[in-house]
């Protein structure tokens, strides 16, 4: 299996990180992108996060996993990068692609050929790590990078007494939080972890509105923890939040 792991990092530059399903678990009957991979100085490194898999390794090292009791200890990749405030022209940027304007928590750095770097936010809205978008086409659009025992989830919460909608990336968030509290879930993956966090930080309904070609997973997720959400939904999309009008979001969330 190092071999398959090994192959999904070979595009990545040094710095880079890939979040995907892992060749060992495959990521369980939730197929939850939990194996992270980075690329350092001495080559990749590799852990899966799934409580019941585990495995990792690094391409100077031995992968292992919990059947071999053999466990390397691998910390989520991190970024201490310079940030600035957002140029006007990323600002006009950001404003064309998603209609957003003065996005709170958002920077830019140079790192990387220049991306936003994005503030993950908690529930208690502190930051938790970076989700560092790049604005024009890239080998990677998307770097994660997690503070460590945080959950790759960004709130943003309107009112305790709104629904809660849980969406795939940060932009879409940000523009239905106009209406209702949002969830960027960074991705499509929701484990028991993360999971939880939603349920003790929702009190109304929970609206799972995964991107259109993730329709099956929305469904999925709303089955599987009905019990532990409640009140839960799927809301079939044709576009993503970030791309629709501002008329098409306020009818669609209101």
């Amino acid at each position: 299996m190092n071999s398959e792991i090994i192959l999904l990092g070979t595009n990545l530059s040094e710095g880079e990180s890939l979040r995907t399903i892992c060749p060992v678990c495959r990521g369980g009957t939730s197929e939850e992108r939990s194996l992270s991979i980075t690329k350092d100085g001495d080559g990749l490194v590799w852990q899966c996060f799934r409580a019941t898999c585990g495995v990792s390794g690094a391409t100077n090292r031995v992968a292992s996993s919990k059947s071999q009791q053999k466990r390397l200890t691998v910390q989520k990749p991190t970024w201490e990068g310079t940030t600035y405030e957002l140029p006007t022209k990323v600002k006009d940027r950001v404003q064309t692609l998603w209609g957003i304007t003065d996005p709170p928590h958002w920077y830019w750095t140079t790192d990387f050929g220049g991306r936003v770097a994005m503030s993950v936010r908690s529930p208690q809205d502190t930051h938790r790590g970076w989700v560092l978008r790049a604005l024009t086409p890239a080998r990677t659009k998307v770097l994660n990078y997690m503070n460590s025992n945080e959950e790759s989830l960004s709130w943003y919460k309107t009112s305790p007494y709104a629904s809660t909608v849980l969406v795939e990336d940060i932009p879409s968030a940000l523009r239905a939080s106009k209406y209702v509290n949002s969830v960027a879930l960074l991705g499509t993956g929701v484990g028991f972890s993360r999971a939880t966090e939603i349920a003790e930080n929702t009190s109304q309904t929970v609206i799972v509105a995964l991107d259109q070609d993730a329709i099956d997973l929305s469904f999925k997720w709303a089955k599987k923890y009905k019990l532990m959400w409640g009140d839960v939904k799927v809301l079939p999309l044709k576009k993503d939040m970030k791309n629709m009008t501002e008329q098409d979001l306020r009818e669609l969330l209101t």
